[in-house]
């Protein structure tokens, strides 16, 4: 690559550090990765809350206790205190550098950056009290910087669409380059003094760059590789001050990029950017109009796809590895084609026809190869092809029982009722669980006389012990519930030659206790809970705002999740009203006491 040189005093180092300043209970059974060998560990991971989780005090954070008594549903919906620096995620990074230079594909180049650290606590990688930016990191992003300028301005299709024509007037060309990028780029004009400073770096630019002979394109290469390396770049910043209604209102631009990174991981487009411009993202109607117009574009279909595969933990799929001794006709391609049977059907149901969230839990409709017909029992011919298929509505219902998430929380040779109870109460119904206590022992051999559930309850349910406190209430009953999948998630009645019983009685958010004969009941009964919407869009919310939920966020989400539990609301619907909320629209008031 060319030779690289530090960017500026006036666009680096002072905003380095204002950004520096600004930036940012128990069960046996439970482990990181699901082995028939081990169970003691702990299932208190990314994006959980660790806490005890007894029948007296299960249930979500501010929302209700055991006795089902409301705790937060009349308050006025208001902003909560959250930074005002948000650094642009590794993929953001990426979708930002794309669109910038309306290039066809990444570049590719963020691979040099170091990984940003999993966060207890949240379940997404958006985390703005996280995402820091230390010397490594630093070091990366002025590599990929250099790299990123040196690549479009050797690209004579993409200089003709960046570059200003060459009117006669090289001040004035410096000058039109710096103001119309630096919008691009900052997401908001720049200032003048900002502008000069761009301006400023076409002068001995030509002589840092040996392989241009052009004075114009080696001055934009720096200004390119300056301004990548700008926290005004890196970062989204939001800096409103003025009050109105108990709010700090986010201006038309704050608002812009809001948006683009909630609905697309990106920046604005040429649209969005004219609507900030005309100062027209202060209008709710406005807000909802540019937001319906965002959600039919494929970059809002990828958020919808990376929402899920983080909340449901789709990557994990790829870990999926059943006993060849005891499932020998299994591929080992079985976790890629979770994923893709997963992929599909969140393309098809939740987004072409604009599904709801009662659909993800309930649908009978899925997606198929041969492989995953045989497992589901399906007649017919099929091949390497997936192909839409509607499964039997006696066994199957939603997303849990798929494939993907069946075989993923099961050992190599059966069902892992802990993994799958512990995942669904947390993730489904935001109920908190504390983490087991050390020492526990793994679960004991299979005995020939006991099916899987007995061997599991004979563990964590003894009568006194710490792991009957969490299991016997709380995780074993949605675990259970699945008893009638086997670890590859193939349908069965008979568990070591004995029936199978998926019975149980879970508790819900709200502290109601329903009784449910198997999967397909549980899926129904968290579909038509209130509160389990809530959990679902409590997870939105975080995603969305890029912080942990807060117990001032209950008014908000306690709407939402009605709404869509009453209206069984599409998911365009439901991102739409959150995006035209008074929480997403402003900040708290309280950032500006000092």
């Amino acid at each position: 690559m060319s030779a690289r040189r530090p960017p500026p005093t006036p666009l680096w180092l002072p905003l380095v550090a204002v950004a520096v300043l600004l930036a940012p209970g128990c069960y046996g059974g439970a482990e990181d990765t699901a082995t028939e060998s081990g169970t003691g560990g702990t299932v208190a991971t990314v994006g959980e809350t660790e806490g005890s989780a007894t029948e007296a005090t299960a249930g979500t954070e501010g929302t209700a206790g055991t006795d089902g008594t409301d705790t937060g549903g009349d308050q006025a919906e208001l902003p909560v205190p959250s930074p005002r620096f948000y650094r642009l995620t590794h993929k953001q990074w990426e979708h930002t550098v794309r669109d910038l230079f309306n290039l066809s594909q990444e570049t590719g180049f963020s691979e040099q950056f170091r990984s940003d650290p999993k966060v207890s606590g949240f379940i997404f990688d958006n985390n703005a009290l996280s995402l820091e930016v230390d010397q490594a990191l630093w070091s990366g992003y002025q590599r990929a910087a250099a790299d990123v300028a040196e690549l479009v301005t050797s690209d004579p299709q993409i200089t003709a669409e960046l570059f200003p024509p060459d009117g006669g007037d090289p001040v004035a060309r410096r000058e039109t380059f710096a103001r119309e990028f630096g919008k691009r780029a900052f997401r908001r004009p720049p200032t003048d003094a900002e502008v000069q400073t761009l301006v400023g770096l076409f002068t001995g630019a030509l002589e840092l760059y040996p392989d241009l002979s052009d004075e114009f394109q080696a001055g934009a290469r720096m200004v390119i590789e300056t301004v990548l390396q700008s926290p005004l770049f890196l970062y989204r910043i939001e800096l409103s001050t003025e009050i109105a209604d108990e709010v700090i209102p986010l201006n038309s631009w704050e608002v812009a990029q809001r948006m683009s990174y909630f609905l697309w991981d990106s920046m604005p487009d040429e649209e969005l950017f004219a609507a900030a411009e005309a100062g027209m993202l202060t209008d709710p109607v406005a807000v909802e109009d540019q937001a319906r117009r965002m959600l039919t574009d494929i970059r809002a279909q990828e958020v919808v796809l990376d929402y899920h595969h983080q909340l449901l933990e789709v990557e994990k799929f790829l870990s999926i590895a059943p006993s060849d001794v005891f499932f020998p006709d299994i591929s080992d391609d079985l976790g890629s084609y979770a994923i893709a049977e997963h992929d599909a059907f969140l393309q098809e149901v939740m987004i072409a026809r604009e599904g709801s969230f009662s659909d993800l839990l309930t649908s009978t409709t899925t997606f198929v190869n041969a492989d995953l017909a045989a497992i589901y029992g399906l007649e017919g011919a099929y091949d390497n092809n997936f192909v839409e298929a509607e499964l039997d509505a006696a066994t199957r219902a939603g997303i849990f029982t798929q494939i993907g998430f069946l075989a993923a929380n099961s050992s190599s040779v059966n069902p892992d009722p802990i993994h799958r109870g512990v995942f669904l109460a947390k993730r489904m119904s935001c109920l908190t669980i504390a983490a087991p206590p050390d020492n526990v022992p793994p679960l004991p051999p299979l005995d020939e006389s006991q099916t899987n559930r007995q061997r599991v309850e004979g563990h964590t349910e003894q009568e006194g012990s710490a792991c009957a406190d969490c299991h016997t209430p709380l995780i074993n009953p949605y675990g259970f519930a699945f008893e009638n999948y086997d670890a590859v998630g193939a349908y069965r009645t008979l568990d070591n030659g004995q029936p199978v019983d998926a019975s149980a009685s879970v508790l819900l958010p709200d502290g109601e206790r329903p009784t449910v004969q198997n999967a397909v009941e549980l899926a129904q009964i968290l579909a038509g809970s209130p509160a389990v919407h809530e959990c679902y869009l409590r997870h939105w919310l975080e995603f969305a705002m890029g912080r942990p939920y807060e117990y001032a966020d209950r008014p908000l989400v306690k709407r939402l999740g009605a709404t869509s539990h009453e209206q069984n609301q599409s998911i365009q619907d439901m991102l739409v009203e959150l995006v035209v909320s008074t929480p997403f629209l402003s900040r708290a008031t309280e950032e500006l006491s000092p």
